[in-house]
């Protein structure tokens, strides 16, 4: 086998994407500390826990070492991190962040295992507010980037919680639970008794265009965490249609959460004819020593970013003399030009232009442009 692989789901980017990626990536982080989320930045490396035991790459150590892991998400750090060194900043603290996450396996959707995550986290505050701000921030940051067609899809684990609630002594639990992740409802309702009947086919039943769907989910006001759920749910719905009323807002609350620390409201964004989710947040508790924190927060994928961003990217590049003064090269840079250095014969700078694909060469302090 060649030296030179490397394995399956992870690559080298070579391409214009990697610049285009880094300037995403500064855009998104500068919106969210213009919204006051300060910025922070947690290890590649943690020691494995519960929480981050699902898809993680391990580390090998020695068997007297705790175990450690490649981190696979960047949330449950900010958790970490808002509980210990940040425990003594007002609340509701907002922290924003970006930086790389590694799987131990991709999926069909995401096959890659190693991506950028940029993400935004309010801890400490309960109001369903700062959910409508979560969503608003996260829906700003993909349309500065030339990301369209925007779907958001509101979920929450409260109403499946309430029947497992009902069938937990069910020795057909788990199998119940693995139909529902299927989407499988007829497969559910064999094994779920009668008087259950009702409730899951409501659930099933709330799947769609969520404003069509708003009857529906009145049908699931069986107990009080319930009715708060549903109130929260219109409540994000009717803030933010309000002002964003071309956005396509979607209902599903079968979904589930693969990373399990989502306790209630979810959201996922999507783009028209995209593959993969382009962000993806909720509700999480955050635990401050004793003191457990509702916090909710969201995480952009950037692999998807750059497939669903409609921005056409040019590059304004020019060729220029090795010895040309600092302060040229400054005013260059200034009218938007990225400059590379020529350091052979000037009669050469043209060809030596077009193989670098720049836009323009500079001659006799004089602005060429390429007509390529």
């Amino acid at each position: 086998m060649p030296d030179n692989l490397i394995p399956e789901g992870f690559k080298d980017e070579v391409s214009n994407q990697a610049a285009t990626e880094h300037k995403y990536k500064n855009e998104i982080i500068n919106l969210f500390q213009s919204y006051g989320y300060e910025l922070v930045k947690t290890p590649l490396i943690e020691f494995s826990h519960q929480i981050n035991k699902i898809n993680t790459l391990k580390i090998k150590v020695k068997k007297d070492q705790k175990e450690l892991s490649l981190r696979d998400d960047i949330t449950m750090q900010i958790a970490r991190l808002s509980s210990s060194r940040l425990s003594k900043k007002p609340r509701p603290l907002k922290i924003c962040y970006y930086g790389e996450v590694v799987r131990d396996k991709g999926s069909m959707l995401r096959p890659e295992r190693q991506f950028l995550q940029i993400g935004a986290e309010c801890i400490g505050e309960n109001s369903y507010l700062a959910d409508v701000e979560m969503i608003e921030l996260a829906y700003n940051a993909l349309t500065s980037v030339g990301i369209k067609s925007i779907s958001i899809e509101l979920s929450s684990k409260v109403f499946l919680d309430k029947l497992y609630e009902l069938i937990k002594s069910s020795p057909k639990l788990d199998k119940i639970k693995s139909f529902i992740r299927k989407k499988d409802i007829n497969g559910a309702l064999e094994l779920l008794e009668n008087r259950n009947h009702e409730y899951l086919n409501n659930i099933f039943s709330c799947t769609g265009n969520l404003f069509d769907k708003k009857k529906k989910l009145d049908k699931l006001r069986v107990d009080k965490k319930n009715i708060s759920e549903i109130k929260n749910i219109n409540n994000i719905y009717d803030f933010f249609v309000s002002k964003y009323p071309d956005v396509n807002f979607l209902l599903d609350l079968t979904e589930t959460d693969d990373k399990n620390y989502h306790n209630s409201l979810r959201f996922t964004i999507f783009a028209d004819n995209v593959r993969g989710e382009i962000a993806r947040g909720g509700r999480y508790i955050s635990n401050n020593n004793d003191n457990q924190e509702k916090a909710t927060g969201f995480t952009c994928y950037m692999d998807t970013i750059l497939r669903a961003s409609s921005n056409t990217e040019e590059t304004n590049k020019i060729m220029i003399p090795f010895d040309i003064l600092n302060n040229r090269k400054k005013e260059l840079i200034t009218q938007g030009f990225n400059i590379e250095t020529f350091f052979g014969d000037l009669n050469n700078i043209r060809e030596m232009a077009i193989k670098k694909n720049c836009q323009s060469y500079l001659i006799d302090d004089q602005i060429i442009k390429l007509d390529i």
